[in-house]
């Protein structure tokens, strides 16, 4: 890549790191602040045994870790709160989903000697669920006889809300014209080409957007490069709320459901309640009377848990869980939380892409096949309707 110029470093990378004017490389200048950070082990609790994904467990882990853990065996790896993409020695993964405009980049690796960085885009929940993959699939891996990594040499950092707060900053967040704005969709926004008119998407930097209106509603579709992942999201809608007055945030994503003889790919979700770190978030849902109108036969409407990593999903948790809720993943909740502290309004609609507590043939670990994406482009239909049918009615 060569040298990366002063000028395009973030001002947080500057500060934290030492930096100078001239040419740097910010990766190993980072590399103190890691060391500094306190190392935790993840869980590395599941197994094909024990998981609600079974024998998908593994395949569905393939196509997450990173190349470079599989390269060689390190001293160390450690999984830590930096987004260092575009910087001097950091290592995208291989199995991007670039055919897609937003929620397609994901950690980067970066080496230093012995030890190997996995650098997340800064979540707490973010950054352990990669700790749990990476750690997970060694152990496969170990149990196999390969010679890789020791699942025990597996790390992460975790990451504060001040953290995520302050890379936000550091993208280009800021120059969203949200000022004004009344509504603002976020996730799967490139679903949705009937509502944005498939118009350009503005923006230089991980988010980009489209700003159209919708009688006398003005409505933002909000697209981000990394993931939403956990915590993260509940700190974009606090900054959506305190920096430019957003009334109401509709979030279009996937999720697994808990009850069986619920086909994955065939329904949508929506609710308005959530159980967060064992406390229940309940919100009014925006989107329950568009849903009741035009959705009901294709929508479930249930009770969510925000859980941070699809490794925890456990069967034992599953079966404690099952009876009193349906849905699960690592956002809704902590999304909610914090709607409803900044008086934000606040609605999701998600597919349900796999089922925890029956086996199907379609599951995570085989998202892109043929019928799969039919039936979600199906579904897609149904939430445009929706959210159509939301926004055309009277202003937030």
């Amino acid at each position: 890549m060569g040298d990366l110029s002063y000028d395009s470093v973030p001002e947080s990378l500057k500060k934290t790191s030492g930096m100078t004017n001239g040419t740097i490389d910010v990766a190993l200048a980072l590399q103190g602040r890691y060391a500094k950070g306190t190392r935790i082990q993840p869980r590395n609790e599941a197994t094909s045994q024990n998981h609600t994904m079974g024998d998908s467990l593994e395949p569905y882990l393939e196509i997450k870790v990173h190349q470079a853990v599989l390269e060689r065996a390190y001293g160390e790896i450690v999984v830590v709160g930096a987004y260092n993409r575009y910087t001097e020695g950091s290592i995208a993964f291989s199995g991007e989903k670039i055919d897609k405009p937003f929620n397609w980049e994901r950690p980067t690796a970066h080496v230093d000697g012995d030890t190997l960085y996995i650098e997340c885009f800064p979540g707490y929940d973010h950054v352990e669920h990669y700790a749990e993959i990476i750690a997970c699939y060694l152990k496969i891996r170990e149990q196999k006889g390969d010679n890789l990594t020791p699942s025990s040499r597996v790390f992460f950092v975790p990451t504060s809300c001040s953290d995520v707060k302050t890379v936000l900053e550091d993208t280009n967040l800021p120059m969203f014209p949200g000022t004004g704005v009344d509504t603002v969709i976020i996730g799967l926004v490139w679903k949705l080409p009937r509502l944005t008119d498939s118009e350009e998407w503005s923006g230089n930097g991980p988010w980009q957007w489209i700003v159209k209106s919708f009688g006398h509603r003005k409505v933002a579709f909000l697209g981000f490069r990394p993931a939403f992942w956990g915590c993260i999201s509940g700190e974009v809608i606090h900054y959506l709320a305190s920096n430019f007055g957003v009334k109401e945030v509709i979030y279009l994503g996937k999720l697994g459901v808990l009850k069986p003889n619920v086909a994955p790919n065939s329904f949508l979700a929506t609710g308005s309640e959530s159980l967060v770190h064992g406390r229940t978030v309940a919100w009014d849902n925006v989107l329950a009377p568009s849903v009741a109108h035009l959705g009901s036969k294709a929508v479930i409407v249930g009770a969510h848990v925000t859980l941070g990593s699809v490794l925890h999903e456990t069967k034992d948790w599953h079966a404690d869980l099952v009876d009193t809720i349906d849905f699960v993943d690592p956002e809704i909740g902590m999304m909610a939380q914090a709607a409803v502290r900044s008086r934000v309004r606040f609605g999701y609609l998600h597919m349900i892409t796999d089922n925890l507590g029956q086996k199907y043939d379609e599951d995570l670990s085989n998202e892109r096949i043929e019928r799969v994406l039919k039936r979600r482009a199906e579904l897609h239909c149904v939430a445009q309707d929706v959210i159509e049918h939301h926004l055309s009615r009277s202003c937030v």
